[in-house]
């Protein structure tokens, strides 16, 4: 067995453990799994992130994940998605690449796809998510409204509407795909990664609608499904 460089903290739900469905944590998987980077995960729930990952940070900033704990490294701890690729595109230099003096342009689509499609993607996923939330729903529901400012209600929505809405924001992407094999071009970038991190949390929880919206959207869907037939195997768990 390879020995693991890499701790990598991932978010587990009560009802469904080890399963891969955070959208941000998805993210650094993809990442690790791309690089071919060997890992090993720890899962925490919603309450052990607030209360292991100071731990690990050692700082005030709020307690969130990924995390990841570079053994090969001095034990480095890195915190937050973006940080974690740009991190290890500096201390794995033989893996593949995410970032080619293209940090501006990247973050410019990281931001479109946090603002716009993670958002859509949540309003459509919210009723599957908290079913799989068990002792700790009235806690995420108070949280997320407390975050939103508003019920979980008012921010669900109309679903059709959403799903109308999150369609029109993939269509542009489509355009990009249609000219080439990935969002960057001709290999996989971070924007590739973080775009199948928020898709891959609609897949899990709403497979029917990501074949809907995604893959078989009139406009744009034959370019995604190619794209996300090379993507999806990023996702393994280890």
């Amino acid at each position: 067995m390879t020995e693991s460089h890499i701790v990598f903290y991932d978010l587990k739900l009560p009802n469904d453990p080890n399963f891969a469905w955070s959208p941000n944590t998805c993210k650094t998987r993809f990442t690790l799994n791309y690089k071919g980077i060997p890992y090993k995960t720890v899962w925490l729930t919603f309450f052990e992130v607030h209360s292991e990952i100071p731990k690990l940070t050692k700082s005030d900033r709020m307690p969130t994940i990924p995390v990841i704990v570079d053994k090969l490294h001095g034990d480095k701890v890195v915190q937050d998605s973006w940080e974690i690729a740009k991190y290890l595109d500096e201390a794995y230099p033989d893996t593949p690449r995410l970032f080619n003096n293209d940090l501006g342009t990247q973050l410019f689509f990281y931001n479109y796809c946090t603002k716009n499609i993670l958002l859509q993607v949540f309003k459509l996923v919210l009723p599957n998510l908290l079913d799989k939330t068990g002792d700790m729903r009235e806690w995420y529901v108070t949280s997320r409204e407390a975050m939103f400012k508003t019920s979980l209600e008012n921010v669900m929505g109309d679903p059709e509407e959403q799903a109308k809405i999150l369609a029109g924001f993939l269509e542009p992407i489509g355009a990009i795909l249609k000219e080439y094999p990935y969002v960057n071009g001709q290999q996989v970038a971070c924007n590739d990664i973080m775009l199948a991190g928020y898709l891959h949390m609609l897949f899990v929880f709403r497979p029917d609608l990501f074949d809907t919206i995604v893959l078989n959207n009139q406009k744009s869907g034959k370019h995604f499904n190619d794209w996300w037939k090379k993507m999806e195997k990023y996702i393994k768990q280890e």
